[in-house]
């Protein structure tokens, strides 16, 4: 372990705090470790975790500023995003050279990311069910591209199980619905372009009524194609399997092929390690939000594009605190290896699943592998963690640390307390996917023959 990481002079020391930990660390146990040259973070969090009854961890980052240059903004395409999250839809078009122009989804909490991380956007924290395009104020066509990613629960298979299990008619549940603000808003705006994400199963739910009734309503106005994608192809070290339905104006002579050349865009096959390996070393009470990086040379290219717009210190790199219980069975895991694995000795000695009357929670307790790419990083990550196992420590991924594996670059900051950090994450469109479709989109409409 680099113990560089642990140590900073006074200067650097107000980069590592917020407002949340200053107010804790003003006492004379602080004054008694800025004696010192060098100040030990491990001290700093100690203090912390001992008045942890004294701050909440909802409010770190809450007022975080990035202080960016005001960029211009009339000359760059307009996006709106719904149903937008913590933003990695926004992030891979912002990444492009789009103007996030307006954002919306019901969860303040998410908006406050976005808030943070888009702050020229007009992210607004309404439910898409009562809130017409005509509240906007804006005339038609005033979007380039509208993006979105209605949610998903009821079309996926974990979601489905939960529903059923709780005795409810999925086809009445009014998240299949949500789709409706998507088509409203795409009708009422008639933006040149737009992309919607989802899980497959929108596309093969009810025997496909609701991919048709989608396609159906907006067919006339744009031409539409669709795609299963996998974000491992756009180098994501991760196995994320998505449907993305892309629609073009009709009246546009040129049609852009979106996603034409996907099968030949060459795979880096980057790694859970070559995703993480440089971020800091933590333990899992570690309430320090930013850190030191592990190391700053030799760095891969994953690594590299993670970095671009941070110096030396990253935020959001802690995780949750693992029992004793949970330590242990976590030790007997071997990277990619699975509870179920393990043999039947070692499952007896730990008592951590004798309070678990469903049997599913053994299929979902795993270690990530290292020398290979990780499974879906889904929402349910921020319920307890034990489907992402760190590949060689004996506690869970940090929120940063599934933040890498989505592909969120380290300049994008999470707000929330950490069960909505993870569900940020989790629900999260990969910005390096988003990026290469929005990439397609920028060149298209800037070519001379657009």
């Amino acid at each position: 372990m680099n113990h560089q990481q642990f140590f900073c002079d006074k200067k650097n020391l107000r980069f590592l705090l917020d407002s949340v930990h200053s107010n804790i660390l003003t006492s004379g146990k602080l004054d008694k470790i800025l004696i010192k040259n060098k100040i030990d973070l491990r001290e700093i969090n100690q203090i912390i975790k001992n008045n942890s009854k004294l701050y909440s961890f909802s409010k770190i980052n809450e007022n975080f500023s990035k202080n960016l240059i005001q960029s211009n903004l009339k000359k760059k395409p307009k996006v709106l995003d719904l149903f937008c999250g913590a933003g990695g839809f926004s992030k891979g078009f912002d990444m492009s050279g789009f103007n996030i122009s307006h954002s919306i989804d019901v969860n303040k909490v998410f908006i406050k990311t976005h808030k943070i991380n888009f702050e020229e956007s007009n992210s607004l924290s309404v439910d898409l069910n009562n809130f017409n395009p005509e509240n906007l104020n804006l005339k038609k066509h005033h979007f380039d591209v509208i993006i979105g990613s209605p949610p998903c629960q009821t079309f996926s298979s974990i979601g489905q199980g939960k529903i059923k299990s709780l005795n409810k008619d999925i086809k009445k549940d009014i998240r299949n619905y949500l789709y409706f603000n998507f088509i409203k808003f795409v009708d009422f705006f008639q933006p040149k372009f737009f992309l919607l994400e989802n899980v497959p199963g929108f596309k093969s739910k009810y025997n496909g009524e609701m991919f048709e009734d989608f396609i159906n309503k907006l067919r006339n106005m744009y031409d539409i194609s669709s795609d299963l994608i996998d974000a491992k192809k756009f180098n994501v070290p991760q196995s994320r399997k998505r449907l993305f339905i892309f629609g073009q104006l009709k009246t546009h002579k040129k049609k852009l092929m979106i996603f034409d050349g996907i099968n030949n865009i060459k795979n880096k096959n980057f790694t859970v390690k070559d995703a993480i390996s440089d971020l800091p070393k933590i333990t899992d009470d570690w309430r320090l939000d930013s850190l030191f990086y592990s190391k700053d040379s030799q760095l891969n290219e994953y690594q590299k594009k993670m970095r671009t717009n941070t110096d030396t210190i990253v935020k959001n790199n802690i995780c949750r605190i693992s029992n004793l219980e949970a330590k242990k069975l976590f030790s007997h895991l071997k990277p990619g290896e699975k509870y179920i694995d393990l043999t039947e000795e070692i499952k007896k000695k730990n008592n951590l699943l004798k309070n678990f009357k469903s049997k599913i929670i053994h299929h979902r307790i795993k270690r990530l592998p290292l020398e290979d790419i990780s499974w879906t990083i889904i929402a349910h990550i921020g319920m307890d963690g034990y489907e992402y196992v760190h590949p060689t420590e004996n506690r869970t991924l940090s929120v940063r640390e599934a933040a890498r594996i989505q592909g969120f670059p380290d300049d994008f900051v999470f707000t929330g307390n950490m069960r909505e950090q993870y569900i940020q994450v989790g629900n999260a469109v990969s910005p390096l996917v988003s990026e290469y479709f929005a990439n397609k989109i920028y060149n298209f409409v800037k070519s001379k023959s657009y």
